[in-house]
């Protein structure tokens, strides 16, 4: 097993990049979405991609980025960054079910990486991603995990949406209905009008954020381009999907999916501001996204990670995504782990 670097921009890194990804149904590991992402980043933030080879063939890939990072004052670590660059505010696009590409576990991408690493950082990765065998001297630590939900499409399409959901879901959405009356469902046909639709959802989005005194993830003009340039240059190969709602009386909210492979990826949305609390403008736009989703012959409605009470209550079947380090055994991270061990001791005998 032997490791390859290459520049990101290399005609080489999209040409393997590419042969690789056949191997998966994960949005956020095809190319559209990478090219996106590596474009929209500042050079000095770019990563390079590590090739595995085996026999001097390439089996499998991932960029991975480099950064010193200095935890508590006293923590120091050379990390490594699996697809994301180590730094929060560039690695707010929220990828999700992140890994390798190609024929490879983790695992092997860790024993063929050279010295001079103390951390290698993969975040949102599906359960099943976590190494269960490892060189002498490495570990993993579970920094985070939060519950996956998504509808199963086929049911959708066997019983009908509203028959999967809870009896009191089914009730608040029905009650939904009745308060919204006659309802259109505007699917956008065009670059054109997707980017007039997600001009829109930011709107309503920033609104609702800013009401409840927090800035919105569309704070970030960087954020906001991201996926401006993402629309304009991936909406005409399917993988984008721009839904409105509206009402008699205006613009119940906007949607904005990812699909690929059969996956319809719900992303952001843009909710109007609702008038009584049994309004519930996103359980109506969903419900009109999943069945839309069914009649065109989609497998899943992925609602993402969040432990968010919707997104369970909207679901038929549920996975674990978990932001994982593989972590060198250095003397600094033992006490580290001691430290934050009596830290919490002490919180819970305060509590209690």
């Amino acid at each position: 097993m032997a490791l390859a670097w290459l520049d990101p921009f290399s005609s080489r890194a999209e040409t393997l990049w590419r042969q690789l990804e056949e191997t998966t149904s994960v949005y956020f590991l095809r190319w559209g979405w990478v090219e996106n992402w590596l474009a929209s980043l500042p050079r000095a933030a770019l990563p390079r991609l590590a090739v595995v080879e085996r026999g001097g063939a390439p089996v499998a890939a991932a960029f991975v980025a480099r950064r010193r990072l200095l935890r508590h004052g006293f923590v120091p670590s050379r990390a490594l960054f699996l697809n994301a660059t180590g730094d929060p505010a560039l690695d707010d696009v929220w990828i999700e079910h992140n890994g390798v590409v190609g024929d490879a576990a983790l695992s092997e991408l860790v024993a063929a990486l050279p010295g001079g690493w103390d951390e290698l950082f993969v975040p949102a990765a599906d359960e099943a991603l976590v190494p269960t065998a490892l060189p002498d001297g490495l570990q993993v630590k579970i920094d985070r995990e939060v519950t996956s939900h998504h509808v199963d499409l086929a049911q959708v399409r066997a019983r009908g949406y509203p028959a999967l959901l809870g009896s009191s879901t089914r009730a608040q959405l029905r009650r939904a209905e009745r308060r919204a009356g006659e309802l259109t469902v505007e699917i956008a046909r065009d670059a054109d009008e997707a980017l007039a639709m997600f001009g829109e959802l930011v709107e309503l989005h920033q609104i609702r954020w800013r009401a409840r005194g927090m800035p919105g993830a569309f704070a970030d003009p960087w954020f906001r381009s991201f996926h401006r340039r993402l629309i304009a240059r991936r909406f005409a190969t399917g993988e984008i999907q721009l839904l409105r709602v509206r009402s008699k009386q205006g613009t119940v909210g906007c949607l904005y999916n990812l699909v690929c492979a059969g996956r319809v990826l719900f992303y952001q949305s843009g909710l109007a501001m609702p008038e009584h609390a049994h309004d519930k403008p996103g359980y109506l736009c969903h419900a009109r996204a999943i069945e839309h989703s069914a009649l065109a012959g989609h497998a899943i409605y992925d609602l993402l990670g969040g432990d968010a009470r919707y997104k369970a209550n909207l679901a038929t079947d549920s996975t674990r995504l978990v932001w994982l380090r593989v972590q060198h055994r250095r003397p600094w991270f033992a006490l580290e782990d001691l430290a934050t061990r009596v830290l919490r001791s002490s919180r819970a005998r305060s509590s209690s």
